[in-house]
């Protein structure tokens, strides 16, 4: 009999311990969520708001992304992305030598599952690259990159045209000619997009595919030695085993003043 007292005390005591670990769990992942979303809040104060520029011919403009302010808050932050028409509207982060730390990271470096929008490292932070890559989730929320996965559709493809990236020194206008489904396979570890063959081979395996939610400009070419293209990337809607890709080539590249 007092061994069974002893067992029952046992097993209380192992289950109040796995509640308060899971109550502890609730708290820390409540609170590393409001901090995370006070951070964005105080950090969306310092990108352009509603002050984008979409002028291609615009001989210079005035940068309204405030960079000192946003390196007081995280070095690694280095740009500034927008897609006017969505709610896309962030700044872009890279960590050198981790390229998976901004993935469940907000963008003053704390922890949180939603993470920020952010490059690997085998990019370049000016953009000179022939091909860049930007990273986001699609979150449940409809925040990061989560609205990506309305070029699926015909109507807002057509007319949602640009990709508009700020940095401390420039703005840079990219038009968008592409959305589509990609595979999970690395893009720029799989593809020498520094070489002919690799540019050419990638942008030929995911140009004019059939495929419900694939949109593409007509008849679309892409110069390997006078083209640069940004990609973002992020979870294609209902199949997190595979991407979707918004692709755009610079047609704009403005200095701020």
């Amino acid at each position: 009999m007092e061994n069974k007292k002893k067992s029952k005390k046992t097993l209380y005591a192992i289950l109040l311990a796995v509640a308060l670990l899971v109550l502890a769990f609730c708290a820390w992942y409540i609170i590393s969520y409001v901090v995370a979303e006070n951070t964005g809040s105080r950090i969306s104060k310092s990108g352009p708001g509603e002050n984008v520029n979409t002028d291609i011919h615009a001989a210079s403009v005035e940068n309204p992304v405030d960079f000192a302010a946003l390196k007081e808050i995280n070095p690694d932050i280095y740009a500034w992305v927008c897609v006017p028409g969505t709610n896309i509207s962030y700044p872009v982060l890279q960590r050198e030598g981790d390229d998976d730390y901004y993935i469940r990271r907000a963008e003053d470096g704390s922890h949180y599952t939603g993470g920020c929008i952010f490059s690997e490292d085998i990019n370049r932070r000016d953009f000179s690259d022939t091909v860049t890559v930007l990273y986001g989730h699609n979150l449940n929320s409809g925040k990061m990159f989560a609205q990506l996965n309305r070029f699926a559709d015909a109507n807002f493809f057509e007319k949602t045209r640009y990709i508009v990236v700020y940095t401390q020194d420039k703005e840079l206008i990219y038009e968008i000619f592409a959305a589509t489904p990609y595979s999970y396979a690395h893009i720029l570890k799989n593809f020498d997009m520094d070489s002919t063959e690799g540019f050419y081979k990638f942008f030929g395996s995911v140009m004019y595919k059939k495929n419900v939610k694939a949109n593409y400009l007509d008849d679309y070419t892409l110069s390997f030695s006078q083209d640069r293209v940004l990609i973002l990337s992020t979870c294609l809607q209902g199949n997190n085993h595979q991407r979707y890709l918004v692709m755009g080539r610079l047609i704009a590249d403005i200095p701020c003043e």
